[in-house]
């Protein structure tokens, strides 16, 4: 199974948008880290992760986020927001202290709307 579907929103500026199809571990936090570095490489500037469907999260998916906000940072144009994550892994993300530098919005079109 492929760990993370692409989609393509337009909202105020085009979101591309991936959808974790499952917790990110050891076994596949390169696929998401690679995803992201080809995307990039492709013209992505601004994207949501959607942790909707990621009942949980390990420290190597933490890892992966932080390494994925690092690339989109290295431009002042460009932006990660995080969507849909359940009550627990809110609770990581704010315990890891990723909540200080990402956004984390209820849902995916909420976050694709926060884009100006």
């Amino acid at each position: 199974m492929t760990l993370v579907q692409i989609s393509q929103r337009q909202g105020h500026v085009p979101v591309t948008v991936f959808h974790l199809q499952d917790r990110v571990n050891l076994g596949n936090f390169k696929e998401l880290e690679q995803t992201a570095k080809d995307a990039y490489d492709n013209g992505m500037r601004d994207l949501v992760i959607d942790l909707s469907r990621s009942e949980s999260l390990t420290s190597i998916g933490i890892r992966a986020i932080v390494i994925i906000h690092k690339l989109l940072s290295t431009e002042k144009a460009g932006h990660l927001k995080l969507a849909g994550a359940t009550p627990s892994v809110r609770e990581m993300l704010e315990i890891a202290g990723i909540t200080q530098f990402i956004d984390i919005h209820d849902s995916a079109d909420e976050a694709i709307a926060s884009f100006q």
